[in-house]
């Protein structure tokens, strides 16, 4: 009986020794389902995002409806991107907590003075919720600490959905225009108007035709221009001296005139334009600026070859 006793004994040993060494090195997340949300707030209740890192820092603030940058002037934001962000917040699931001492926090670089990134949810000025973001120990899996909480968890984000830099949250399409709106466009040299549905050079020669293919592909162009920055009322971008700016005019199917300066900048790439609809001033890169200037009539038309 007892040797029945201590075979048993250690049989049940060795079923504790072999449950230990399975689950040694195995991912302790992976056996844990998140289901209580990270931060607890709906979008819909917040009108203000601060985000910010030891360095930076920008502000996303909710006016009629529509994100706005107010360290840019109320210039407009990326308003998909901003949505985004939040129902991302708000869906985040907690893991499960990897520590509590202040000693991590610190660690993981979730602390009240040592983080990745802070993002503060607000409501008519009120807090609605402060995240703390910190390491990542995996691809798309970042630490994370309520303000409210001392638990530190594992949540799926990316810091780079939370850039702290007002220039990352601009609507960089705010000059794209309905390619099908466009009737007439006037550059330098050239006038381009459409015609039954097509493309044609103002004033052909007898036997030009107009190149189609070329005069549609600088419309794209022209129709998505790509904002890169914007500059606000106290700056002071320097141009290029003896450099003339680029003037082109657009013509849309209202009979409605868009008028676009181009000004070559003065250090770095880039153009200034100043568009006769809007105030303010927008930084244009090289590449969205080159195709227009170097416009050519030559390249827009071939000569037809004679009926033989």
């Amino acid at each position: 009986m007892k040797k029945w006793s201590a075979g048993l004994g250690g049989l049940l040993v060795a079923q504790i020794v072999l449950a230990v060494t399975l689950n040694v090195g195995s991912d302790p997340y992976t056996a844990f389902t998140p289901n209580e949300k990270l931060a607890g707030f709906e979008p819909a209740q917040i009108d203000t995002m601060l985000i910010e890192t030891t360095r930076d820092k920008t502000v996303l603030k909710k006016v009629n409806g529509k994100w706005q940058l107010p360290e840019l002037d109320d210039f407009p934001a990326d308003q998909s991107k901003a949505v985004q962000l939040l129902d991302t917040l708000a869906a985040l699931k907690k893991g499960w907590p990897v520590a509590t001492s202040t000693g991590a926090a610190k660690r993981f670089k979730v602390d009240d003075d040592e983080f990745e990134r802070r993002i503060t949810l607000e409501d008519g000025g009120n807090t609605v919720a402060q995240l703390y973001f910190g390491t990542s120990p995996g691809l798309r899996k970042v630490h994370a600490r309520m303000a409210s909480e001392d638990d530190i968890v594992t949540v799926g984000f990316s810091l780079f959905e939370a850039e702290a830099d007002s220039g990352d949250w601009i609507d960089d399409k705010i000059l794209a225009l309905d390619e099908k709106k466009i009737m007439r466009v006037e550059l330098p040299g050239v006038t381009l108007q459409r015609q039954d549905g097509k493309w044609q050079l103002a004033q052909l020669a007898p036997g030009e035709e107009t190149i189609t293919e070329q005069v549609e592909e600088l419309m794209k162009k022209l129709a998505g221009l790509t904002v890169e920055s914007v500059f606000t009322s106290g700056d002071e971008p320097e141009r290029e001296e003896n450099t003339k700016p680029l003037k082109i005019t657009v013509v849309l199917d209202d009979d409605s005139r868009l008028d676009y300066s181009f000004s070559k900048l003065k250090e770095g790439s880039g153009y200034l334009l100043q568009r006769s609809d809007q105030s303010t001033r927008y930084k244009i890169a090289d590449w969205g600026v080159t195709p227009l200037k170097d416009v050519e009539r030559e390249k827009l038309v071939e000569i037809k070859s004679p009926a033989g």
